[in-house]
């Protein structure tokens, strides 16, 4: 079933049930209505009986008149019985109708009462005359008030259905008007390919419209897979290049070495040049292996002291009296500086910035630091070696990218790519600063 005729349906029930209430109320309030007014005619009507029958001679022969006047206006199926105080019927003779001396005796001490037999609505007065104390009881059916509550609750039955309908239709036109932006957001999805993941979805005017939201969090989607594939196409192409590269090297020069007889030294040389691509290539494998399974397992997550974990690091590569120097400016609750994270790709992070500070620094001091505020915790790694040229800064996250003057060290450029996209997965930010030949600034933030 489709979502507009499901809204359809549960709008039209909701309606349903609030108007069958609304109606159901209104019909009873009509029927104790007409219940009310038949027993004041009931009992107007054993008013009138007692006066005719008992109170001629006390009163005015125009009031009398009056009274004779109203009588022939009867009830349909009308049924009036008098009693005396002895319970007998007097003036009017008892046929297949009279009354228990049960019902005769409590409105002798109710004074009036009103009851229900069937479809005949009874009223019971207490007449006192200067001749005695009399019990009139009258009886009638209802014929008119009926019909007119059969009348109504058929319209009313008419108008439920009737009312539902439309409330139907109604709904499938403003469901289908309320879902037109969400279709609009179907289609545009559908054009979307792996080649065309530059394209956006179209945000509404509201900012805190529910569909402007969905089409938010679509777009940031987008642009995680669009810099996902262009990661993805970059690291094949780079990869293939740099495994390619050693690879090359110890064939041709195990192909030259082979070709005529060498020297013992020679085949030495041979073998230890192979050792060492051999090295290049397994370090390179570990490298793409570790980037390849930086992803974050939710299972794996945990709370990290940040200044704990920059203090395993550069217990790790602050091998000799320093070589590297920590300042802490943090404040006294670690609460603040603790953030939900996988420990050892952390690690892997923040390593390897510390290591290439390290590398490039030229044995000169690196410095580190850590301190937060109340939105970010930050940790900063400078160095005071080769530095970067600007014009190379927006390539050194690439895969196995290199400056030009990072050649003649050794490195695979995955380091910082590797650091870069495990900040990224654990919401962070990472920022460069640096200036050729006087040294480099790496800012890590992660937002509380």
């Amino acid at each position: 079933m489709k979502v507009k005729n499901r809204l359809s349906l549960q709008f039209t029930f909701m309606f349903a049930v609030l108007l069958f209430i609304v109606l159901f109320g209104i019909y009873f309030l009509v029927e104790q209505n007409r219940r009310e007014s038949f027993y004041a005619k009931l009992d107007d009507r054993a008013l009138i009986v007692g006066e005719l029958y008992l109170a001629q001679d006390n009163m005015s022969p125009e009031n009398f008149k009056k009274v004779m006047e109203k009588y022939p206006q009867t009830l349909t199926h009308e049924v009036t019985r008098i009693y005396n105080d002895k319970f007998l019927p007097v003036f009017i003779k008892e046929d297949s109708v009279s009354w228990s001396k049960d019902v005769i005796q409590e409105v002798a001490q109710k004074k009036k009462i009103h009851f229900t037999i069937g479809n005949q609505q009874v009223a019971g007065l207490y007449y006192v005359d200067n001749s005695g104390n009399f019990v009139v009881i009258a009886s009638a059916i209802d014929d008119p008030g009926f019909q007119n509550m059969r009348r109504l609750a058929f319209i009313m039955l008419f108008l439920f259905g009737t009312s539902l309908v439309i409330t139907f239709f109604l709904g499938r036109l403003f469901a289908t008007i309320a879902l037109q932006p969400i279709l609009k957001i179907t289609n545009d999805l559908k054009i979307i390919r792996s080649t065309s993941l530059d394209k956006r979805l179209t945000l509404t005017n509201y900012k805190n419209d529910e569909i402007n939201l969905l089409s938010t969090t679509v777009n940031n989607l987008l642009e995680h897979l669009e810099q996902s594939f262009h990661d993805q196409q970059s690291f094949i192409s780079h990869a293939s290049h740099e495994l390619r590269t050693p690879l090359t090297k110890i064939f041709g020069r195990a192909e030259v070495t082979l070709k005529n007889e060498r020297e013992k030294e020679d085949y030495k040389k041979a073998l230890q040049s192979i050792i060492l691509e051999s090295d290049k290539l397994d370090s390179m494998i570990s490298s793409l292996l570790e980037l390849a399974q930086s992803g974050i397992d939710t299972a794996e997550l945990q709370k990290i002291q940040l200044d704990e974990l920059l203090w395993e690091v550069v217990d790790e590569w602050g091998k000799k009296p320093g070589e590297v120097s920590v300042t802490y400016n943090l404040p006294e609750d670690p609460e603040k500086y603790t953030i939900m994270g996988n420990r050892r790709l952390l690690f892997i992070a923040i390593s390897n910035i510390v290591k290439n500070a390290l590398k490039f620094s030229g044995n000169k001091e690196v410095m580190c630091e850590i301190f937060c505020n109340e939105t970010k915790v930050c940790i900063t790694v400078k160095d005071n070696g080769i530095g970067i040229d600007p014009k190379e800064l927006q390539h050194i996250f690439q895969p196995f990218y290199r400056a030009p003057n990072a050649f003649k060290h050794p490195g695979s450029g995955i380091g910082l790519s590797l650091a870069e996209k495990i900040i990224r997965l654990h919401y962070g930010k990472i920022e460069v600063k640096s200036v050729l030949n006087q040294g480099t600034e790496f800012t890590v933030a992660f937002t509380k």
